[in-house]
């Protein structure tokens, strides 16, 4: 997936407000300094893009000391963002979930779930 859609992505998938933020959750892993932590992020991107249906960007400085990468994944009518960030050298992340059709559901749709749908908005005869 070419950086600017990506990029669209990130954006559309942004929260409305700042309320709507998922906060950061501090990693377990510790680095000896911020290029130690930000080399991390280098290969979660580069693992991420080798998996099939994953676009994959960074990682980037956002601000001084403060560098980020995503991972968006399909799942369902919409993605999963994985978002990791260094403070210096202290990593952490959050995770949150755009739907493109409105559900919350993660999973994509079987033939066996859209025929009991199908069978609910069925007029009883």
């Amino acid at each position: 997936m070419p950086a600017s859609h990506l990029a669209f992505l990130l954006l559309a998938a942004a929260p409305a407000s700042p309320a709507d933020e998922v906060p950061f959750e501090p990693s377990a892993e510790v680095f000896p300094d911020a290029a130690a932590c930000k080399g991390h992020l280098a290969d979660f991107v580069v693992e991420a893009r080798a998996a099939p249906h994953v676009a994959a960007e960074g990682p980037y400085e956002i601000a001084s000391g403060d560098v980020r990468a995503h991972k968006v994944l399909v799942a369902g009518g919409g993605h999963r963002i994985i978002e990791h960030r260094c403070l210096v050298e202290k990593l952490s992340a959050r995770t949150w979930r755009h739907s493109m059709d409105g559900s919350e559901d993660e999973q994509a749709p079987t033939i066996e779930s859209m025929a009991a749908d199908w069978l609910k908005k069925r007029p009883s005869r």
